[in-house]
C-alpha cells in the first residue's frame, strides 16, 4: 500500500435546507449567532423540531461524526507520512476535499465556523493555496477521480463479517486502496454507494462508530506497517 484513499460517504453535513428555513428553532438560532439562517450547519442538537419535517431526517444533522472523525485522521502518523488522503461525501452530494496538510479545530464550535464558511465561499481559507475544498459532485465521481485498485465499503447492514486482520492484509495487498464509511448515525446506504464497492464488509463482531472504525482501521495499518505510534 503506497497511499490509503479514505471517504466519509453521505455525510450528515449540510446547511439548513430551504424547507426548513423559516422554522422558528432554525430563526431563533441563526439570530443567537448572528448569522443568515441559510448559512448555518444543520444540527440535530439545536434543530430537532424543524428537522421533522425533513426527508431521510433520520440521516441528517450530526456534523459531529465528520468532525470526529477527521480529529482522528488528520492526526495520525499514517496520514503525517503522506500515506492517507481523507474526503468528505455528504447526503447532498457535496465533496469536500481535505488536504494532509489540514489541521482540523479540536474546539467543535471553530469546527462548525469553519465548515459553514466553506459551505459560503468554497473554500478554506478564502485567500491564498486552500487546505479544504467543495464542490458539487456524486460518491461515484469521486471514485472515478480518485481510481482506486478497490474500493471496499465497511457496512453493518449487508456486509460480509470480516476479521480486522483479514480486512487490513487485503487493503495492504493493494497499493491504491479505497475505503468507504458511512458519516450518518445510522440506517442503510443508498443503493448506488452499494454499486460502487467492489467489497462490501462488516469489521468485527460489534457495531462501531464512525470515528471508532476509522481509528481501529488507521492503528492496525500502522502497527502492521510498522510506523512507530
Amino acid at each position: 500500500m503506497k497511499i490509503l484513499h479514505l471517504i466519509i460517504a453521505e455525510s450528515s453535513l449540510e446547511t439548513v435546507p430551504d424547507e426548513i428555513v423559516h422554522h422558528p428553532v432554525i430563526r431563533r438560532d441563526a439570530m443567537r449567532r448572528g448569522k443568515d439562517p441559510h448559512k448555518i450547519l444543520l444540527d440535530r442538537s439545536r434543530h430537532h423540531e424543524a428537522m421533522k419535517y425533513l426527508k431521510d431526517s433520520h440521516k441528517r444533522g450530526r456534523p459531529d461524526i465528520v468532525y470526529l472523525t477527521l480529529q482522528v485522521t488528520q492526526y495520525t502518523p499514517l496520514n503525517s507520512l503522506g500515506m492517507l488522503r481523507t474526503y468528505v461525501h455528504t447526503l447532498n452530494d457535496y465533496l469536500i476535499f481535505i488536504d494532509p496538510r489540514t489541521r482540523v479545530p479540536h474546539n467543535y464550535y471553530n469546527f462548525v465556523g469553519l465548515f459553514e464558511q466553506l459551505f459560503e465561499i468554497g473554500k478554506v481559507p478564502p485567500e491564498g493555496e486552500p487546505l479544504i475544498i467543495l464542490k458539487k459532485g456524486t460518491l461515484k465521481d469521486l471514485v472515478r477521480e480518485i481510481n482506486p485498485d478497490i474500493a471496499i465499503l465497511l457496512d453493518d447492514v449487508k456486509g460480509r463479517e470480516e476479521t480486522f486482520k483479514n480486512v487490513i492484509n487485503k487493503i495492504l495487498s493493494y497499493e491504491k486502496p479505497c475505503i468507504i464509511i458511512g458519516g450518518f448515525p445510522h440506517g442503510a446506504f443508498r443503493e448506488e454507494t452499494y454499486s460502487i464497492a467492489d467489497d462490501i464488509v462488516r469489521v468485527g463482531k460489534y457495531r462501531y462508530t464512525t470515528f471508532l472504525i476509522t481509528a481501529k482501521i488507521l492503528t492496525y495499518l500502522e502497527n502492521k506497517l510498522g510506523i512507530e505510534i
